[in-house]
């Protein structure tokens, strides 16, 4: 039998029909991304329908899907709408791509339709939430729905496992009227904020109004150390470098504080300097035989800040884009985020910080390492706003509720490992952690500190303590793999395409009987 049936008036994949149980309604999506039958929407009294699959009609649904996803909706009450990775099937048969997706994603949701399809959404919320179908944003009805969804306080989730194969082009919300979505939405909850380009194709970028520019505190470690040239000749200390940079800011520099942390009592190094912004300096010298202790010197500093909004900071950092720190504080300033990351690039221009994956190579790694800036990277989220479970503390936006709330860093992490324990503790209260790749900065790497390892035992402490974490960041996916940084699917992500290559083999001209579901009720 052909795998495509035509139907007078649509074109229905045959996995469709395959027997659907009676708590489960397929609901099959037309070009349009609208129901092709949208009647079995419709709640009749005594109807045992729990769940409607939503996908478009010309996707192949795997054939254990309802199977693997009873699980979560078991385990998942307060879930209303679940979402599923896909695969994508090229015009030859071969697998174009799969997405595997992270656990729900507000920053991502509203930079791209990562979710797109299947969606599982249980019955009951079509009683809180009402479909849109407007001229002028066809196609993203659906991105719509889960968006009202979120403001109805409905959760949203994943379901780690590839349950949709679709013939290229991937479908999901077309980019213009998913954009335009975006912007009224975030009209309509009156929230200041507004949608710019993205840094990928299809993309948007979150930007916040302000009606008036917050204090920030820029806080910053020092040494004065200073880079040293093949020839052997040393420059200028990086924080004066640093301090330099800022000039080149947008971000209103009256309204900004730096609270140097220097270990050397000297300040020749800022003798004669008329910046617009306030340099205060506290001296951190270390007492004879005293270990250095980054995360105990950062505690005294964010502690000394005199402003809500702060930004930690390396003293080997340089200014990227001129409009960092507005970057930084559109998310900084969400009560629901505890910490912001910026994009890090080294000076050659390779990646060094695009936000961190617990879990590859066993620990929390940058992935992407040192690869070209503007190479690809999956699912392009180098260059997208997204939620981490962790980001570097090189450039860490924060506030003062969330720091003290986990009592800043931990000192037992000396050297290595406090910013990214610093971000897991923040998120198993509730915080949010953002990484945006609208502050792009430049990092000459460690700078700041001295050039020692950390103590095994630290390192022992922390695979201990965050175990779990690092076995499954619900940021990343199980579906993509752990032996790597560059971020790819697992082959096991997308078996049960490979095994069937005439998923989406045509026969064109045929004309078949609806092959919809046997299941009582439809």
């Amino acid at each position: 039998m052909s795998n495509i049936v035509r139907m007078s008036h649509y074109t229905l994949h045959p996995s469709w029909s395959e027997a659907w149980p009676n708590d489960i309604v397929p609901l099959p999506l037309g070009r349009d991304h609208l129901p092709i039958e949208p009647a079995r929407l419709a709640r009749f009294p005594g109807s045992r329908v729990h769940v409607f699959f939503v996908a478009p009609e010309t996707s192949a649904v795997r054939p254990d899907a309802v199977a693997l996803a009873r699980r979560f909706l078991a385990e998942r009450p307060d879930v209303g709408i679940f979402y599923a990775d896909d695969a994508v099937v090229a015009s030859d048969g071969g697998i174009e791509s799969v997405h595997c997706k992270p656990s729900f994603n507000m920053a991502l949701m509203l930079a791209d339709d990562y979710m797109a399809f299947p969606l599982l959404i249980r019955a009951e919320v079509f009683a809180k939430v009402a479909m849109r179908s407007e001229p002028d944003i066809q196609g993203a009805a659906w991105y719509r729905f889960c968006l009202d969804a979120l403001a109805a306080g409905i959760g949203i989730d994943r379901i780690p496992h590839t349950l949709l194969a679709s013939p290229t082009p991937r479908p999901k919300a077309p980019s213009g009227p998913r954009a335009e979505t975006a912007s009224r939405w975030l009209i309509e909850t009156g929230q200041p904020l507004t949608l710019q380009a993205g840094r990928v194709a299809g993309t948007t970028g979150l930007r916040r109004v302000f009606a008036e520019h917050p204090a920030v505190t820029l806080v910053i470690p020092t040494r004065q150390s200073a880079p040293v040239d093949d020839d052997g000749r040393q420059g200028r200390p990086f924080i004066v470098n640093f301090l330099d940079s800022l000039g080149r800011s947008t971000y209103p520099l009256d309204r900004v504080t730096v609270l140097v942390g220097d270990d050397e009592a000297d300040d020749t190094v800022y003798a004669g300097r008329d910046d617009r912004f306030a340099l205060k300096r506290i001296v951190t010298r270390l007492a004879p035989g005293e270990r250095f202790n980054y995360a105990a010197k950062m505690n005294r500093l964010w502690r000394a800040a005199e402003t809500d909004l702060m930004v930690l900071m390396n003293d080997d950092i340089g200014v990227g884009t001129p409009d960092w720190i507005e970057a930084l504080l559109t998310f900084a300033m969400d009560p629901d985020v505890g910490g912001v990351g910026a994009r890090l690039l080294f000076p050659d221009g390779r990646l060094q910080h695009a936000g961190m994956f617990g879990g590859i190579f066993g620990v929390c790694a940058h992935p992407w390492y040192m690869l070209p800036a503007e190479a690809p990277t999956y699912d392009g989220w180098a260059q997208t706003h997204r939620d981490c479970s962790a980001v570097t503390g090189a450039v860490f936006a924060t506030r003062r509720a969330p720091m003290e709330a986990v009592d800043g860093f931990d000192e037992g992490f000396s050297l290595d490992f406090n910013d990214v324990d610093l971000c897991f503790k923040m998120r198993m209260l509730g915080y949010r952690i953002v990484y945006t790749p609208f502050a792009e900065m430049t990092h000459y790497e460690k700078a700041s500190r001295r050039s020692e390892f950390a103590p095994g035992d630290q390192v022992a402490r922390y695979l201990r303590k965050w175990a779990d974490v690092l076995a499954d960041d619900p940021m990343s996916s199980p579906q993509l793999r752990d032996d790597t940084d560059r971020v790819a699917p697992r082959t096991t992500a997308s078996a049960w395409v490979r095994e069937r290559p005439d998923l989406f083999t045509a026969a064109r001209g045929t004309d078949a009987t609806d092959p919809r579901s046997a299941r009582e009720g439809l």
